[in-house]
């Protein structure tokens, strides 16, 4: 039997749910990574910065020798965390979490649109199966990146939290993304 057009809507408002936990994953792997290559790009321009400047006022002062080797050791650390940077490829998964979060964003509100307003049954079909492969293709990508049980328990939680939805195992709607004993929408 054919799907109605109340089974169609369900269908999106779900698609909408999991859309919006990926991209909330994603948005929050964004801000991780964001800070940590702000952090490491202020630290490679201030120490040598600050080392020039101290040499500028004080010149070979008494205290230039521990200045050095204050300088030395902070900036080993930086270029061994610039290393760590390129061989966990933080700007390249910078970019690709930012995209994800913004196409999963999309993906998330036009489900929600189709299944809050939706046309006639024949177009909400043709217009869920087009969202569907677009949201496909993104999955199979966003699964490539190494979604964690963790991450995915938080990105339910905002979604469950974002549409005011139950959770299908504790039976709670959350009203915050504080972490509860849940194992489908806590212990993240």
């Amino acid at each position: 039997m054919a799907a109605g057009i109340d089974d169609c809507r369900r269908k999106c408002w779900d698609a909408a749910l999991h859309a919006y936990g990926t991209g909330y994953i994603f948005q929050k792997r964004t801000s991780r990574l964001k800070h940590k290559t702000d952090l490491l790009t202020w630290v490679g321009f201030a120490v040598p910065l600050l080392v020039g400047a101290l040499v500028g006022t004080f010149g070979k002062g008494k205290v230039w020798s521990l200045v050095l080797v204050i300088a030395s050791v902070i900036g080993a650390a930086q270029l061994a965390l610039s290393l760590w940077s390129l061989v966990k490829r933080w700007p390249e998964e910078l970019s690709y979490s930012s995209a994800s979060a913004t196409a999963n964003e999309s993906l998330a509100s036009r489900f929600a649109a189709l299944g809050e307003d939706p046309p006639s049954l024949h177009l909400l079909r043709a217009q869920f199966e087009k969202l569907t492969v677009e949201d496909t293709a993104r999955r199979e990508r966003d699964n490539e990146k190494g979604v964690t049980e963790k991450e995915r328990r938080m990105g339910m939680r905002a979604a469950l939290r974002k549409f005011r939805r139950q959770c299908p195992a504790c039976q709670l709607t959350p009203t915050s993304m504080d972490p509860s004993d849940c194992g489908v929408c806590g212990k993240f």
